[in-house]
């Protein structure tokens, strides 16, 4: 049960509504923390696999550790997640109930992305119960950041997304864009800050990633 340093941190990526985005920012965030200098790891708790593809040309900056809950209980693959030896684990996690209460349970940080549809806000409002519900079951609070991903905000939608989220009361990422470079990443198995270091939609990640490391410190 116990954390491998003082240092351990377990930032789960989740939303109830599948097709968000979360496995890009699992992976793009995770680069961009071990670019960075720390000791990343990942683990895809999403039977759909999408990082563990993503990983399969042996290309990304970190491991990824294929951890499906549904053949484990929930203590057991608890136990085997904070075996992993590293210095930060992000979890790419299931859009169901299970998987996004085992993961947020263990969480430090939980980052929520929502794309601009109703659909999606109200399965933030899902999202943040089951939040809350841990909050409640740990007795303190586990920090969220919000993600507003493929977002225009030329449009009314896209402006109106970031209005809605700021009203959670929780942090409000900058928002990130609906970009080629995403899926041409996955495409070469890299993180877009190796494969398009520099470019806007590195540039986006960069800025999640100072918002995560200003949640860290803020402790």
């Amino acid at each position: 049960m116990n954390s491998p340093g003082p240092m351990r941190r377990i930032i789960t990526v989740t939303q109830r509504k599948g097709g968000v985005g979360k496995t890009t920012i699992a992976v793009c965030v995770a680069a961009a923390l071990a670019r960075r200098g720390h000791d990343v790891a990942l683990v895809d708790s999403d039977p759909q696999r999408s990082a563990s593809q993503w990983a399969e040309p042996g290309n990304l900056e970190f491991p990824v550790y294929e951890m499906a809950l549904e053949q484990m209980s929930v203590s057991a693959w608890a136990q085997d997640v904070r075996g992993i030896q590293a210095g930060v684990v992000v979890i790419d996690t299931a859009p169901n109930a299970r998987g996004m209460g085992a993961s947020i349970a263990l969480a430090n940080l939980t980052l929520v992305p929502c794309t601009p549809s109703g659909l999606d806000l109200d399965a933030t409002l899902q999202t943040l119960a089951i939040i809350d519900a841990a909050r409640e079951h740990r007795g303190d609070r586990i920090k969220v950041i919000l993600v507003p991903n493929r977002v225009d905000r030329r449009t009314l939608e896209g402006r109106q997304l970031i209005d809605e989220l700021s009203g959670f009361g929780e942090i409000v990422a900058p928002p990130i864009a609906s970009r080629a470079a995403f899926v041409r990443c996955f495409t070469s198995g890299q993180s877009v800050a190796s494969f398009m270091p520099g470019d806007a939609a590195d540039r986006e990640i960069q800025q999640l990633t100072d918002a995560i490391e200003r949640a860290d410190r803020d402790e």
